[in-house]
């Protein structure tokens, strides 16, 4: 009896799915197949079938992911900007641990990333790699205080560079072929623009202090013919010698060469 029941049912289902999935006439409501282009009753033309396709998948944003993926790295060096140096090197294992989780997760991102986004993530890997060397010269208590001042400032610029060229990924836009070279070139200058220079005469001044051949300086900026520079080494107190010196006396006494100025226009 039940199977009877069960066929049954199927039955009638069955009926009533042949008559939801039955086109009928709009002249006569007679019964059509779905492809009839009109009624053989009353010859009424029939609308044709409206296929509804399915809603096509969300673009993935790619450079949200990948700003999103690194973010911690930029909140990181606000503690740097704040001068919270024992917080620095309280917050840095945990830093390491999520730069190495993000790095795995953007390695099954990488190959369908555009050139300018992987270019992205090299420079929020240098950033880090940036922290983990200013975290390491800080906890160095044999460093001069005055040089590990230095060593800091210099940092802070290179960080400033690189948040130039993230900048650039703040609006999402694409990058045609020439913002590709350019931000290319931007990011092959930080290098250069943030070298350091040997001095090679007997001494270079910087403000008061006369600083002997051997040492190296850094050239922090160049405003007309002149240069702020500040010695990569020991002072006399807590903060980095620093003073102006003339482009002239800066390509006699150090490896600086005047064409090096380009390096500052970019």
């Amino acid at each position: 009896m039940k199977r009877c029941y069960l066929l049954i049912a199927l039955l009638f289902l069955g009926a009533v799915c042949s008559q939801l999935e039955a086109k009928a006439c709009i002249g006569c409501s007679a019964k059509l197949p779905d492809n009839a282009n009109f009624c053989a009753a009353c010859m009424t033309p029939q609308p044709k079938s409206v296929i509804v396709s399915a809603p096509s998948k969300k673009t993935v944003d790619y450079r949200e992911q990948v700003m999103q993926l690194f973010s911690f790295v930029d909140e990181f060096e606000a503690y740097f900007h704040d001068l919270k140096y024992l917080n620095v090197l309280g917050k840095m294992p945990e830093v390491k641990t999520q730069f190495n989780n993000a790095t795995g997760f953007y390695r099954q991102l990488e190959p369908n990333l555009p050139e300018e986004l992987r270019i992205l993530a090299r420079v929020y890997a240098a950033k880090y790699q940036l922290f983990e060397g200013m975290t390491g010269v800080m906890k160095n208590l044999r460093i001069d205080s005055g040089f590990r001042a230095a060593i800091v400032k210099s940092s802070m610029l290179v960080l400033a560079l690189y948040n130039q060229v993230i900048d650039q990924f703040r609006n999402t836009r694409p990058f045609g072929a020439s913002e590709l070279e350019r931000l290319k070139a931007q990011l092959a200058n930080i290098p250069k623009r943030t070298q350091k220079y040997p001095i090679t005469a007997k001494y270079l001044k910087l403000g008061d202090e006369k600083v002997p051949t051997g040492n190296q300086v850094m050239v922090l900026e160049i405003s007309g013919n002149r240069a702020q520079v500040m010695l990569m080494g020991p002072s006399m107190d807590n903060n980095p010698v620093e003073g102006l010196v003339s482009l002239r006396d800066l390509a006699k006494r150090t490896t600086w060469k005047k064409e090096n100025i380009e390096y500052y226009k970019r």
